[in-house]
């Protein structure tokens, strides 16, 4: 009987904060998961994006001179 009691005093002072986080857990992925769907949905129907460099943009500098023996 007092081994009961014991287990039982235990029980309560974890399995609320245990209960709390799982809860958390749970609520955090499935946020996650609509963020996500989300996010997918208006990828979709963005348009797709286009670059576009203007004469002269694009400076390519030559390559650094090799170091002396």
């Amino acid at each position: 009987m007092r081994a009961d009691l014991d287990l039982k005093t235990k029980q309560k002072a974890w399995e609320t904060p245990r209960n709390i986080a799982i809860l958390a857990g749970t609520v955090a992925a499935i946020a996650g998961v609509l963020a996500g769907v989300a996010g997918y949905k208006i990828g979709q129907s963005a348009a797709p994006s286009r670059v576009v460099f203007q004469p002269g943009a694009i400076q390519i500098s030559p390559p650094p001179a090799p170091p002396a023996r």
